[in-house]
């Protein structure tokens, strides 16, 4: 296993979700969405912080499953990603929307998409790192 592309996929993974709720980006259409007012930049990196510890176990299992089944190239390591995301993630994030009483599409899209797409860019890192 690959510790610095483990490593570098993390910080690739908080800065697209960080990047994604920016204000500038899809941050204040997404507190249009879920109703409530912008929290001071501050609070925001704060707040943030959490998910450093929370990219470096997501990509350290995604690196530790890689090796695990010895997959022989990229497209069966991207088809890995997807049935994780789309196996775990994807109906984890369907009834926790529903269960908020959040049946807003374009919200869905913005709270979860997010995932989706650092899901593939850190997977792809990992994958492709030597």
């Amino acid at each position: 296993m690959n510790f610095l592309a483990i490593l570098i996929a993390s910080g690739v993974f908080y800065f697209i979700i960080f990047f994604w709720y920016w204000p500038s980006f899809l941050g204040n259409i997404w507190l249009i969405l879920i109703e409530k007012e912008e929290e001071p930049k501050e609070k925001i990196i704060r707040d943030s912080l959490l998910m450093i510890p929370t990219s470096l176990i997501i990509n350290f299992a995604l690196g530790y499953f890689f090796d695990l089944l010895l997959l022989p190239d990229i497209i069966f390591k991207l088809i890995i990603i997807l049935v994780i995301f789309g196996g775990l993630i994807l109906p984890i994030a369907i009834n926790q929307s529903a269960f908020m009483g959040r049946t807003n599409f374009k919200l869905f899209l913005i709270e979860y998409g997010v995932y989706f797409v650092a899901f593939i860019a850190s997977g792809l890192i990992i994958a492709l790192w030597p």
